[in-house]
């Protein structure tokens, strides 16, 4: 288990079936912790599944616990040109045609955390790489048929944590391989060109003082927001009227549509990555579930009492109808091509720099409120059909 006595740690919390994968970081009063769930034994499925979150004081001395977590891919037309899935399961009308889930890969390995310093600040850089993954389409408007397996050449996602001044910026770095193999079911054509990719993502906030959320300066709330897709360059966590935590959206992202041999250059692209708050309507919670049900394999690891030593703290919940923000990270060009994008989250520790008032009707109770990172859901008869197909192999993956 992550401890607060060092500077950063990783290793790995094993049972009989599950396993995960942490790294921790605790500097300059700032605590943030990384899991990644893992199957121990070759007949369960291996859900490429990632939470982190990060713990941290204001100036009042309120405890603030934010984490982020993908909990999806998605798979888009972007049929109005805005770059943004529109997507209303309420009405029926989407943009998003299919969601990804997967289950097994071919290997997977770990870069430990390291401590470099690059121009005297101190950066923590750790992450990991799934080597052949498969994943599966799933129409987006039924609960049940696989409509395409896909084999994504290699799935890496990595973090570089450093800190300047009391302002902390966490990078996260996405890159999703191409897809090498795809095969439909039950369909003589199939095909990702003209497609987008989205990442839908899900906060956890937790404070000992009333908070709320904002989406580029106005009040938001995913539960309650009327128009099921915003698009947004910034989001924010406020509590009462001190800035807490921003999340940065924009930038462009890389398509390679080849490798570079000695007779072909690689085929970079550069695309404007898009970003939308999603309002709960945008999902399709009859086929996700209100709850996102993987980040019970971290349920154990994720007691913030015992990770922080604050007994105020309760445990993490998992339900998409109580979070306060969902959003999606959009690239709009995709075709199944290999994708590269860096987002970044920054605290402010001791922060107690005030940003407008926020009306007192949107101000949310102190209770965590809650969704997760995770690249996978299936129905557990449909999982447990499919992955009598392939074998894990986890060889790499050490402690």
């Amino acid at each position: 288990m992550p401890v607060d006595n060092v500077e950063y740690a990783d290793g790995t919390i094993t049972d009989q079936s599950f396993g995960a994968r942490y790294d921790w970081v605790n500097v300059s009063g700032t605590q943030v912790v990384n899991y990644v769930f893992y199957s121990n034994v070759s007949n369960y499925p291996s859900p490429i599944a990632n939470f982190v979150g990060q713990h941290f004081q204001l100036a009042d001395g309120t405890e603030v616990f934010v984490a982020s977590a993908l909990s999806k891919m998605e798979v888009y037309s972007d049929l109005n040109g805005d770059g943004i899935p529109q997507a209303n399961f309420t009405s029926g009308d989407s943009e998003i045609l299919y969601y990804m889930y997967m289950n097994m890969s071919d290997g997977c390995s770990i870069t430990p955390i390291q401590k470099t310093i690059e121009d005297s600040v101190p950066h923590y850089f750790w992450g990991f790489t799934y080597t052949n993954a498969y994943a599966y389409l799933q129409n987006s408007t039924v609960q049940y048929g696989v409509l395409a397996k896909l084999i994504f050449d290699h799935i890496t996602v990595s973090y570089d944590f450093s800190m300047n001044g009391n302002v902390s910026n966490l990078k996260t770095s996405f890159d999703i391989g191409k897809v090498v193999s795809l095969d439909a079911f039950g369909a003589s054509q199939f095909s990702l060109d003209g497609l987008g990719l989205a990442l839908l993502f899900a906060t956890s906030t937790y404070a000992t003082k009333p908070y709320s959320t904002y989406v580029d300066g106005q009040p938001y709330n995913s539960t309650t927001a009327e128009n099921p897709a915003t698009s947004v360059a910034l989001a924010q966590v406020a509590v009462g009227n001190t800035k807490a935590y921003d999340f940065v959206f924009g930038g462009n992202y890389t398509l390679n549509r080849g490798e570079n041999t000695e007779t072909h250059q690689a085929n970079i692209e550069t695309h404007e990555v898009k970003a939308e708050a999603a309002a709960l309507s945008s999902l399709p919670v009859k086929i996700y579930g209100p709850v996102v049900w993987q980040m019970g394999f971290f349920r154990d690891v994720l007691n913030l009492t015992d990770i922080f030593g604050d007994s105020s703290f309760s445990e993490v919940t998992m339900d998409y109808n109580s979070s306060s923000l969902i959003y999606r990270i959009c690239f709009p060009v995709w075709d199944g091509m290999q994708i590269q994008h860096d987002p970044v989250y920054v605290a402010y520790l001791s922060s107690s720099t005030e940003i407008p008032e926020i009306p007192t009707a949107i101000i949310l109770p102190v209770f965590i409120i809650t969704t997760s990172l995770i690249l996978v859901i299936a129905k557990t008869r449909k999982r447990n059909s499919i992955n009598k197909t392939k074998r894990l192999h986890f060889s790499s993956f050490g402690d």
